[in-house]
């Protein structure tokens, strides 16, 4: 299947789970649109790439990861929150793993913007975010990595002349779903603060995932 037909599909599936979400007439297809989203996701991943080789998997476990933490998080109740929570980390560990065994520069300008906006998103978690204390120490662990995730996707960026910029714009998004989402969930819950974490989660996914075809195509032509 060509990118251009799977995107045509995948962004149909996600302004279907956001008018779900606005209008919550049908549980069921709730339940089924947002699990939908990551598991035509990775079958696409795979279907584009295969499954040979180590970076391929690394890239299918993360997205295999995030499909779990969707599933768990639809769930209600601490449990299901930090279950969840934990997925996603491992995606992100996964996601970072692969970009360490590609060729990265460190580059003072794409480094120091890295640095600068995961730390106004930790800033932010600190300062607009009523955590609960019980939960405080993931949520900063999470934050962390996540913010390392994007970070390295600007080295990642760089390092490629820019070309892969999809994926630093995929990693910033994700850090601002997240964000969106503790706010959402710990302060004040709202119709519309849900849809945009939803939003900016679906498109951070298929940015990275863009992204990476993108990169591994080329290599496999060099």
């Amino acid at each position: 299947m060509k990118t251009r037909d799977f995107s045509k599909i995948y962004l149909s599936i996600l302004l279907l789970h956001l008018v779900v979400i606005y209008k919550p007439d049908s549980v069921e297809l709730y339940y089924l649109s947002k699990p939908l989203l990551l598991f035509s996701l990775t079958v696409f991943f795979i279907h584009k790439n295969g499954f040979s080789t180590s970076a391929v998997k690394m890239v299918a476990a993360a997205l295999i990861l995030s499909l779990a933490g969707d599933v768990l998080l639809m769930r209600q109740g601490e449990l299901f929150f930090l279950g969840g929570m934990a997925a996603f980390l491992l995606a992100h560990i996964f996601y970072l793993l692969f970009y360490f065994r590609q060729k990265l520069k460190v580059a003072v300008l794409p480094l120091l913007v890295g640095v600068l906006v995961s730390g106004v998103g930790l800033w932010a978690l600190y300062n607009f975010v009523d955590t609960p204390s019980n939960l405080e120490p993931y949520l900063y662990l999470y934050a962390v990595v996540l913010g390392v995730h994007f970070v390295v996707s600007m080295l990642f960026a760089s390092a490629n002349k820019g070309k892969q910029w999809l994926s630093a714009l995929g990693a910033f998004l994700f850090l601002s779903s997240d964000l969106i989402l503790a706010f959402n969930k710990f302060n004040e819950s709202s119709v519309y603060l849900s849809i945009a974490v939803m939003l900016t989660y679906g498109l951070a996914q298929y940015c990275i995932v863009l992204s990476i075809n993108n990169y591994l195509k080329k290599e496999e032509e060099d």
